[in-house]
């Protein structure tokens, strides 16, 4: 697997990143993360490792949405 990056994911978004359930959001908020996704891996399979997901922490700037939120540190890579 090659690492492509660690990115800062807000919580609300690791379900449907994961699992694909969109439970709980917004159209809006479903074309973000996928707008994100395939913008940064259009064209590969990626696996997520979710670093520190039982201590998340504010960001001012998630790598997803304009507005600050709770995140946890994801690192992809290409499978």
């Amino acid at each position: 697997m090659k690492h492509i990056g660690t990115y800062k994911i807000p919580t609300c978004y690791i379900g449907y990143i994961e699992y694909g359930d969109a439970s709980g959001l917004s159209d809006l908020d479903v074309e973000l993360v996928n707008a994100f996704l395939d913008s940064e891996f259009s064209h590969h399979g990626v696996i997520v490792d979710w670093r520190g997901i039982d201590e998340p922490y504010f960001s001012a700037y998630p790598d997803i949405g304009s507005l600050g939120a709770e995140v946890v540190d994801a690192d992809f890579y290409y499978a």
